[in-house]
């Protein structure tokens, strides 16, 4: 007899069904469920969740979060696991209350940050700006008071290896460039911080995706 007849459609009880955070704690292999919260179908590999369907190198919603209001900083948790290698992190909409860049911080790390950003201004003037012994990555998105834009890629935050940020696309007001970045260490992330520069953001979605290993 078919489950659904004997718990009934309208059951409260709902098999495979969970959140991110809510995930079988001892999956078997071929388990599939259904994540209400990223609309995701995933299958257990006998190690790892995988999303059904997904391609190698697809990319696949890790989270989502709105930003407030005036606020200065953003720290998203849970953004980074075992699960993925690579990572991408989008910020689209809101505002900023300046033309101002928006700086990225591994976990509560905040010293060694190697930072590159090549630019021009849109009269074609050349630029550069570097640094290393950060506390941060700083010029990785930009904000003004139309959006915020950010997207970059992470790699290895989780595994006990240097992480590298980049390349990311910092396009402002008056000029526009190319951001890369390089935190050597061993340390295993599993947040990061947005930082305005100056200024406070509001409204707004930083959105992380994993890419499919």
């Amino acid at each position: 007899m078919p489950l659904s007849n004997v718990l009934g459609a309208q059951s409260v009880i709902k098999p495979g069904v969970c959140t991110s955070s809510t995930r079988p704690a001892s999956p078997f292999e071929g388990q599939v469920i259904y994540e209400t919260d990223t609309d995701l179908v995933l299958s257990y590999n006998g190690s790892s969740w995988i999303s059904v369907g997904a391609t190698a190198g697809g990319l696949v919603l890790v989270s989502s979060t709105t930003i407030g209001s005036a606020v200065s900083s953003i720290t998203v948790t849970g953004a980074f696991s075992a699960t993925y290698d690579a990572y991408k992190i989008i910020i689209t909409g809101g505002t900023s209350t300046n033309n101002t860049n928006l700086n990225l911080q591994l976990g509560a790390v905040t010293t060694g940050y190697r930072n590159q950003l090549l630019y021009a201004s849109y009269n074609n003037t050349p630029l550069a700006l570097g640094s290393t012994g950060g506390s941060n990555f700083i010029n990785v998105g930009a904000g003004n008071s139309s959006r915020l834009t950010m997207s970059v890629d992470v790699l290895n935050p989780y595994l006990a290896k240097p992480t590298t940020v980049g390349p990311a696309s910092n396009a402002g007001v008056g000029d526009a460039g190319v951001f890369m970045g390089y935190l050597d260490g061993t340390d295993q992330f599993t947040a990061f911080t947005v930082i305005v520069q100056t200024g406070t953001a509001t409204g707004g979605e930083i959105r992380v995706y994993g890419y499919k290993n």
